[in-house]
């Protein structure tokens, strides 16, 4: 399967979310979106799963246009919202239930998978408490495991763990990844570290404008030679806190972790960059 734009450009009013972008998403791969609040995430995501429809160019489905043909997608896509809408007075199994009827999904295929589900994301004991009662960490875990039936051909997830804990993260970017084997899986994230370790394509948006889209590997290597640590007395003496990654209070003062094209300041020594680095470094446009 293959999901190409073509100059996929979307405004509202005069303020533009997303610029002419154009790339390729094919099967097999898990692509982490990356940027900044404001940077054209979710109405990326959301043009994907044609929730809206683009200002200008367009999309397509193994050659077919999904702007002209939305029902290509929408008959083989899973999508979770930044926000998760439930309903409240709908238990956590009469709301999975509906969802996979919804989907077109046979009864006893659908029990089989709501139970594996609520398995996996630890709602076992929980199916038949209604959604109001839910935590928002338990809302997002039901919004998830909505996403996931009908074994979707395409998985798109806008920040989707956001309240979850340690565990329940890990849980969920292990089943992305071993979904990823035949579909293609779309995860956005500002947290990097949940997709370092599952991602086999990065993509780092600005102001609506694809600034990159490639390999972790490649992004970390227009990085090397750019990520400095040293440690400072008090923040105050900072002068340029442009493309910093982490300040850690320690014995000795507060070590500061920075990508920067020069050194910043005199005691600065290089050390080898991560991919938390290399997105700041190329979202805070400082890489050449």
């Amino acid at each position: 399967m293959l999901l190409e734009t073509e100059n996929l450009t979307k405004k509202y009013g005069d303020f533009v979310a997303l610029n002419a972008l154009n790339c390729k998403l094919k099967s097999g791969e898990l692509i982490g979106l990356v940027g900044s609040n404001g940077a054209g995430k979710s109405t990326f995501l959301k043009l994907l799963a044609t929730l809206v429809k683009p200002t200008g160019g367009d999309i397509f489905l193994d050659g077919k246009s999904i702007v002209k043909n939305p029902k290509e997608m929408q008959k083989i896509i899973g999508y979770l919202p930044q926000n998760v809408a439930v309903y409240p007075n709908l238990t956590a199994t009469e709301f999975l239930g509906y969802m996979a009827s919804f989907k077109g999904m046979k009864k006893k295929e659908a029990n089989g998978q709501i139970s594996q589900l609520m398995e996996q994301f630890h709602l076992t004991g929980f199916g038949n408490r209604h959604l109001s009662d839910f935590s928002g960490g338990m809302k997002q875990r039901v919004g998830i495991a909505c996403a996931l039936l009908g074994n979707p051909q395409m998985i798109i997830v806008d920040e989707p763990t956001t309240g979850l804990d340690p565990e329940e993260r890990i849980t969920f970017r292990n089943i992305l990844s071993e979904s990823a084997g035949h579909r293609i899986v779309v995860l956005s994230t500002h947290i990097i570290t949940d997709i370092e370790a599952v991602a086999n394509r990065i993509m780092v948006l600005k102001n609506g404008n694809l600034l990159f889209n490639d390999t972790p590997e490649l992004l970390i290597k227009k990085a090397t030679g750019h990520v400095w640590e040293y440690t400072v007395s008090d923040n105050r003496a900072l002068e340029n806190t442009t493309g910093i990654s982490s300040m850690i209070q320690t014995e000795s003062g507060i070590k500061v972790r920075q990508a920067s094209k020069e050194k910043p300041i005199a005691n600065a020594v290089l050390v080898k960059a991560n991919l938390e680095d290399a997105c700041l470094f190329t979202m805070e446009e400082v890489a050449e």
